[in-house]
Order: C-alpha cells, then sequence, then structure tokens
C-alpha cells in the first residue's frame, strides 16, 4: 500500500512538473507590452501562450500609462484568463503667486518653484504646502485629465 501512495505522489509531481497552462491577457488600454519574467512576449490582447505552472512576474507597459507589475503563482489548469486595467498618466501644470512656499506631493516629490510641469498617475493625490518649514495647508486632489492647478493660500477670516 504504501508502495502505491509513493507511486502516486510521484505521479502527481511528474504531472506538475510538466502540465503547462494556456494563458490569455487582456488590458485597458489595448497592445499593452507584455513581459513575462522579464521577457517580452507581445501586445494585448494576447491568447493561447503556454506557459509552466509556478511563480511568474509580469510587467505591463505602455506610453502614458503607469507601469503594472503583478507577481503571481500559477496553478495546474487547463487555462487562465488575465485581465488588467492600467493607469493613464496625464501632464499637471501647476502654479501659484505666493512667496516662500515649498510644496510635497504625495510624501515623496518636493520643489518650491512658483511653476512646475508634472507627469502624475490618475487618481488621488495629497498635496502638503510648507513655508517656513512649517506646514500650512494639506489638501487633496483628483488627476483625471490634464489640469492647470493653481495654489492659493487660504486666508483666514479675521473676527
Amino acid at each position: 500500500m504504501k508502495f502505491l501512495v509513493v507511486i502516486y505522489i510521484i505521479i502527481l509531481n511528474i504531472n506538475f512538473l510538466y502540465s503547462q497552462v494556456s494563458l490569455s491577457i487582456n488590458a485597458i488600454p489595448r497592445k499593452v507590452d507584455v513581459f513575462l519574467d522579464g521577457e517580452n512576449i507581445g501586445k494585448t490582447p494576447l491568447r493561447d501562450i503556454i506557459i509552466e505552472p509556478g511563480p511568474h512576474k509580469f510587467d505591463l507597459k505602455k506610453r502614458g500609462y503607469a507601469p503594472l507589475t503583478h507577481s503571481v503563482i500559477i496553478n495546474p489548469a487547463e487555462s487562465v484568463q488575465m485581465d488588467y486595467y492600467l493607469n493613464p498618466i496625464y501632464l499637471i501644470k501647476f502654479f501659484t503667486e505666493e512667496d516662500g512656499l515649498s510644496f510635497e506631493l504625495n510624501d515623496n516629490h518636493k520643489w518650491s518653484e512658483n511653476k512646475i510641469k508634472l507627469k502624475i498617475e490618475a487618481g488621488e493625490h495629497f498635496l502638503r504646502v510648507y513655508q517656513n518649514n512649517k506646514i500650512i495647508d494639506e489638501q487633496t486632489f483628483v488627476v483625471d485629465e490634464p489640469k492647470l492647478i493653481q495654489y492659493i493660500i487660504k486666508k483666514k477670516i479675521s473676527s
């Protein structure tokens, strides 16, 4: 009986090692470059790409869109369908007529110029404004198209 169990386990492992999976990949937008484990396998939509089960890394890239990386373990199966959405990147023109301010976007991008152009991924963003190294304002704004953003210090209404 032990012998049969060992043989069964060996057969399962051999099937896993030599099995292949048919992979289909769609993306919005279309014609996105797909890299599988660092190798370019074509542009979306992709159909019937044969891969082995196991860990894989997918990188999707297209000009004008934020790159996307997805690590996944592909289990043995007949076919796998993967659908992706790449976030667009928009040009934002940011300016202020206020002097002596510095800005920080999303806790990482900093500047102190009065006019700047930024390429920003679509979505919600966090702006922090400093004057003399003190935070004077924090705002959240949504980017969903190319924009011109003017920053004005919010004045307190005197009593």
